[in-house]
């Protein structure tokens, strides 16, 4: 596997919240990404150390919630699920235009 991450197929599973913000089910959404494999301490939005997993690479604006989750089969044909510990939003430099979004899971 590479640790640059490769381009890859992967389902969002977007989270349908009632009026109590409670996951009532979700909605799958087939993207490309480019995933890497690695372990990586980072902080989530409590300030809390978490081990992430991997990093998923979407270009431009993305609509993910804390609550939705990825599916993600890699090299050896291994489905993996990934819950996102942390969002980050890269814009284009002195700009408001989304570039893209890292999801740590």
């Amino acid at each position: 596997m590479s640790l640059f991450g490769y381009p890859a197929d992967i389902t969002h599973f977007s989270a349908i919240l009632d009026s109590w913000g409670r996951v009532t089910g979700y909605n799958q959404i087939p993207k490309k990404a480019k995933v890497v494999e690695e372990q990586k301490l980072i902080k989530n939005d409590k300030g809390e150390d978490v081990i992430s997993i991997a990093e998923i690479h979407l270009e431009g604006p993305q609509e993910i919630k804390t609550q939705d989750y990825f599916l993600y089969t890699n090299a050896l044909g291994k489905e993996i699920r990934y819950d996102i510990k942390h969002i980050e939003i890269k814009k284009v430099l002195g700009t408001d235009e989304v570039k893209k979004v890292v999801v740590y899971g």
